[in-house]
């Protein structure tokens, strides 16, 4: 089946879906760049695995705003509304980079998120960004409010400089060495549903396998009783697609050392996402304490 615009009054969505197939759908989010660019690859993916899938851009399409800004979770949430309304039944999110932060916080507020797919998370929430410049607001808000951020230790990125002093795309300086306000800490497990993470050893973005090592081990101390499961690579970037296009190795080094690895991996997350969707997430069962 061929995909189709969505536009409604606060987000904007390309719909990938399959034929008869409504028991379960997936919403895809990308990063920090907004659009539906990367978040349509996402969707294409899945589809092109018998899972249906809405990419849903978070900022920078027709309705919604310009910025990585108090984007409000209730975006998500009317996407939700708009898919039980089309006979969806079992939803689940998966969300890379900055939409991996958005899905853990969307999975937070509305249970009827029934599966998390996070790749290259972080643990905390982050100030937002505005012209390339921290924004002095949090990413994300919630009910009209702002949730709690850790700000950035620089006012000013300076990307242009780190891209010519390390040869590739690396925000490493300004992501790490933060003092993380404690009440920006994602509380992981308030989330009810299974939870699958993606990390990489390689990302010059921010450490994500810190990140996930973070989330898996408060999901432990908190005897959370839904599976769970890590897994982190050694040569895939940061921009964990399963369709990424070749011109990541201009801008990624472990892209272009290791381009066979990295294909390698990619094939092996997709096929680890899509058992995932078909059979560790069962809608129907979703209480299960064994992780696998």
């Amino acid at each position: 089946m061929k995909e189709y615009e969505v536009h409604e009054k606060i987000w904007d969505g390309v719909m990938y879906p399959v034929s008869k197939e409504k028991n379960k759908v997936v919403i895809v989010m990308s990063g920090s760049e907004g659009g539906l660019n990367h978040t349509e690859k996402l969707a294409h993916f899945l589809q092109d695995h018998n899972i249906p899938a809405l990419a849903l851009g978070l900022f920078k399409t027709k309705n919604s705003q310009r910025n990585l800004d108090r984007i409000p979770l209730e975006r998500i949430y009317d996407a939700i509304i708009w898919l039980q309304r089309n006979n969806y039944k079992n939803i689940a999110v998966e969300g890379v980079s900055k939409g991996a932060e958005y899905a853990l916080a969307a999975a937070i507020a509305y249970p009827e998120l029934s599966c998390v797919i996070v790749k290259t998370p972080s643990w905390f929430y982050s100030e937002g960004i505005i012209s390339n410049r921290p924004s002095g607001t949090s990413c994300w808000s919630y009910l009209g409010k702002e949730l709690p951020f850790t700000p950035y230790k620089k006012r000013k990125f300076g990307m242009g400089k780190t891209l010519w002093k390390t040869k590739e795309f690396n925000l490493l300086e300004v992501n790490t060495g933060k003092a993380v306000v404690p009440e920006s800490i994602i509380p992981v497990e308030k989330i009810k549903a299974p939870i699958l993470m993606f990390s990489t050893s390689v990302d010059t973005i921010w450490p994500s396998k810190e990140s996930c090592e973070k989330l898996e081990d408060r999901l432990n101390k908190k005897n959370f009783s839904y599976p769970h499961r890590h897994v982190c690579f050694d040569h895939m970037s940061h921009m964990m697609m399963e369709y990424c296009d070749p011109q990541i190795r201009w801008f990624m080094k472990s892209e272009r050392q290791f381009p066979e690895e990295c294909a390698k991996e990619r094939k092996k997350m997709g096929n680890i996402c899509v058992d995932w969707i078909k059979n560790i997430w069962n809608p129907a069962d979703k209480k299960r304490t064994a992780n696998q």
